[in-house]
């Protein structure tokens, strides 16, 4: 994620004071995530398919006193029903350890949205978890700018009724529901 993209994000939680938030993907962002709900006292979720990565992670929490802030979620990836073409997205079984409701920011910034079949490998994000957002959640996509994440954005507005703003100068687009 970029530093402006990052920037908006935080912004975007501490005005509103979003204090659930899920992750897809994990790194920086996460802890200066964690940082700020300390202060908000909300919590982070971040899914992470790489073990490796994820462990980076938790130590960087760890070491900052976050790691009752923050929780990684290790999530293989794997087919999946919404899936587009033959990309992989996280494993079912995993996202058992996120909120069931109440997610008030859903920032998608994984899985790898490139390399073979992987380009629209985060489609199934908003679908798969819409049912834990709250009324006026926040769904951030990363990476906005490429080809696959364009097709995932027309397909949410489509599918789902979002509505997404599109923010060429941070890469992300900022996506809220249809008003009930």
């Amino acid at each position: 994620m970029s530093p402006a993209g990052l920037a908006a994000v935080a912004t975007e939680i501490a005005f509103a004071e979003r204090r659930t938030v899920i992750e897809l993907g994990s790194g920086v962002s996460t802890v200066v995530l964690a940082r700020l709900e300390r202060q908000l006292g909300g919590r982070v979720w971040a899914v992470e398919h790489l073990p490796g990565w994820a462990g980076w992670v938790r130590r960087a929490l760890e070491r900052e006193g976050l790691g009752d802030v923050a929780t990684v979620v290790e999530a293989p990836l794997e087919a999946h029903p919404r899936a587009l073409g033959e990309a992989r997205w996280y494993a079912r079984s995993a996202l058992a350890e996120l909120p069931d409701a109440g997610v008030e920011l859903l920032l998608v910034d994984g899985p790898p949205g490139y390399g073979p079949g992987m380009t629209r490998s985060r489609y199934p994000a908003l679908p798969e978890l819409r049912g834990r957002l709250t009324e006026g959640a926040l769904v951030v996509l990363d990476d906005a700018g490429r080809e696959g994440e364009q097709e995932i954005l027309e397909r949410w507005e489509r599918d789902e009724g979002f509505t997404f703003d599109r923010r060429q100068a941070e890469r992300i687009a900022i996506g809220r529901p249809p008003a009930r």
